[in-house]
């Protein structure tokens, strides 16, 4: 740990595992049971973790940390850090920070799907099940916003740079615009106090964070700031000064994120499409469910698409406003509307769909 303001990130391997251990369920593809043991040890390790809280019996990680945001908790004073020998305005120490516990909701829910689908390890899968259902839920505090902390502080420092109590938004799978409506405009709060600037790897979450959100314009107004102020002429990102290339991954994930999502049971086309990118095209593109896609769009609607079945999944697409006509080797193939206006059709592995907007 190089430093206590920002080392005691005790989820951040949790926030990475899922990237792995999930990897067969985003493809598409049946999972492998060697991956389930490293989902069990993830999960042992953060199911003893939790600790009960005494007054509303939630469950959540203790010591806790929301990086790097200090919050306005009674007592958190400035002080000087002998670590690394810098003034710092508090401490960011705290308990069931929204952060951990919307990673741990993503690490525990695939591990219950991972261990349903296997039909190995079921007993201690409900386990993690009911803990899960005890972890605190979103919560808005009395300025509107979304509470970073399980306790409704304010932050030390009037505009940060993290997003840490989205994460359950982007890159994680907690917060919906589609599934929980109730929370959003608390996430729109958090995104207005905080502007759109700050630097290159914030501008780039903002970006994705936007998209998430379906708002193309919004988007596209932090990527034309990040062009101009955050960005080498070479196009690798700036964390202000010094080059930091999270900063370059994370505006390409934005860029996508506004073109094609998938991370939500279906792939949807378009969801976030700045006005001024009207006309155009994707090719070649990966998506959840092993599928991959090409399409092209004009005046802001989807023209056509093509989709290889890698995995031979059902498949479920949504486009914003259109009838979908597909069909397999020129035969049409028969699809259900769903009650989000998807529609969801069977795939066969290795055949090509060609999708018709009308």
């Amino acid at each position: 740990m190089d430093g206590p303001s920002w080392g005691t990130f005790t989820t951040g391997g949790a926030w990475l595992y899922p990237i792995v251990g999930a990897l067969p369920i985003l493809d598409g593809q049946s999972i492998p049971e060697r991956n389930l043991p490293g989902h069990a040890r993830f999960g042992a390790v953060f199911m003893d973790f939790l600790v009960e809280t005494p007054d509303k019996k939630w469950l959540v990680t203790n010591p806790s940390t929301s990086p790097e945001n200090f919050p306005a908790s009674p007592g958190n004073q400035p002080y000087f850090d002998e670590v690394t020998g810098m003034n710092l305005p508090g401490t960011t120490i705290c308990y069931g920070s929204s952060i951990d516990m919307q990673i741990l909701s993503d690490l525990f829910g695939y591990y219950v799907q991972a261990s349903a689908l296997l039909q190995v390890d079921q007993e201690f899968a409900a386990k993690v099940a009911a803990a899960r259902k005890r972890f605190p839920p979103p919560q808005i505090g009395k300025d509107g916003a979304l509470q970073e902390w399980a306790e409704d502080w304010g932050q030390l420092e009037k505009a940060h740079r993290h997003y840490s109590h989205l994460y359950g938004l982007y890159p994680g799978n907690v917060l919906s615009t589609w599934r929980t409506p109730q929370w959003i405009a608390g996430v729109k709060q958090v995104l207005e106090q905080r502007g759109d600037e700050a630097s290159g790897w914030s501008r780039a979450w903002k970006m994705c964070l936007w998209a998430r959100l379906y708002d193309g314009d919004r988007l596209e107004k932090i990527f034309k700031g990040y062009l101009k102020d955050q960005a080498y002429p070479q196009l690798f990102a700036k964390c202000y000064t010094p080059m930091q290339v999270d900063g370059s991954f994370g505006v390409a994930a934005g860029v996508m994120e506004a073109l094609v999502q998938s991370h939500e049971g279906r792939i949807h086309l378009l969801p976030a499409l700045p006005s001024a990118w009207h006309t155009g095209s994707l090719s070649g593109t990966r998506v959840r469910g092993g599928f991959v896609l090409d399409f092209s769009w004009k005046e802001g609607k989807v023209q056509q698409a093509k989709l290889v079945s890698n995995a031979g999944q059902i498949c479920r697409l949504k486009i914003a406003e259109g009838k979908l006509q597909i069909t397999q080797g020129g035969k049409a193939v028969s699809g259900k509307l769903m009650e989000d206006g998807s529609v969801s059709f069977p795939t066969q592995v290795g055949r090509e769909y060609v999708i018709k907007v009308f």
